[in-house]
């Protein structure tokens, strides 16, 4: 999970270093293709449903997404809100408990975004839990 933090902040600072230069040059930053980012938002406390809410969706969008995830058009990345630097995702996604949240990008902007909120109901049925995140996540790319 460590390692898919620091992947995450490094597209970041790419895509900001990217953007500064080509600024500084007086240039236009050269417009970045479409993504999918998925997240998982947990608290501190941590309890056996909301482990398992991260790694069946983890599993699911790693195994469905492969090549996209190696592309970096789908991006995975758990969220803990308790952190300070992360409580404002509670209000930009209206969060209320533990969530899933697909949010389609465009040239470094979300275009729109979705509470994945039926993970719950699919909690104890694996293969349905699976193949709602791999369906939702298949509408999205889609938009791409």
């Amino acid at each position: 999970m460590k390692k898919l933090v620091l992947v995450l902040i490094a597209i970041v600072l790419v895509i900001y270093a990217d953007r500064s230069l080509a600024a500084k040059k007086g240039q236009p930053a050269k417009p970045r293709p479409g993504n999918l980012v998925v997240y998982y938002f947990h608290g501190d406390f941590r309890c056996p449903s909301c482990l398992k809410i991260e790694q069946y969706t983890k599993e699911s969008v790693e195994g469905n997404f492969k090549a996209k995830i190696k592309s970096g058009q789908i991006v995975f990345g758990a969220i803990n809100v308790d952190k300070k630097e992360n409580a404002h995702y509670v209000q930009d996604y209206q969060l209320y408990t533990k969530s899933v949240i697909v949010s389609l990008v465009k040239n470094g902007k979300q275009i729109k975004w979705k509470n994945l909120t039926k993970v719950w109901e699919h909690l104890n049925n694996k293969p349905g839990f699976l193949s709602y995140i791999k369906d939702e996540v298949g509408q999205y790319l889609k938009e791409l």
